[in-house]
């Protein structure tokens, strides 16, 4: 049996390969409507975190403002990410230069399966740790550009509007 290298993978790189193996094999044999049900998923799953990141910031008596939002996130950064954040009562801005999913797309050629991850995640997290809490994500690495950024806020009008 010839020997295989070792070849260490990061965990994140290998879930967002499944997640786009999953994706272009439910939109190869669903189409259209496949694509939907994958975006579905990614709305419900991300609504879901943020739902457990508001509880995790409860338990510790904090409520789900905006302040509570990024030290009660539910995902580590390790070296495999990187970011500036800046953060106010208003709003947080986080611009990433680095991120392992986006990289692990692009390097399999899956960007277009990784969008329907990452154009639906961070805003469902949002909604349901608050839903007042906003997610704004206006470039993509998956999308050609040189960065990931995202704008969080409260959105007032929400209330104001019902």
């Amino acid at each position: 049996m010839d020997k295989v290298k070792s070849n260490s993978v990061s965990i994140y790189e290998i879930m967002a390969n499944l997640f786009a193996e999953i994706a272009a094999e439910v939109e190869g044999r669903f189409g259209a409507e496949g694509e939907e049900a994958i975006r579905t998923a990614v709305r419900k799953f991300g609504h879901d975190r943020g739902k457990l990141i508001a509880c995790a910031a409860a338990n510790d008596g904090k409520e789900n403002t905006g302040d509570n939002y990024l030290p009660y996130y539910d995902m580590e950064r390790s070296e495999l990410f990187a970011a500036e954040s800046t953060a106010n009562a208003q709003e947080i801005k986080q611009d990433f230069s680095k991120c392992i999913f986006a990289e692990a797309w692009m390097k399999s050629g899956m960007e277009k399966y990784g969008l329907y991850y990452c154009e639906e995640i961070d805003p469902a997290i949002a909604g349901g740790y608050n839903k007042n809490f906003k997610c704004e994500h206006d470039k993509y690495f998956l999308k050609g550009d040189q960065s990931c950024t995202f704008r969080f806020y409260m959105d007032d009008q929400t209330e104001k509007n019902k």
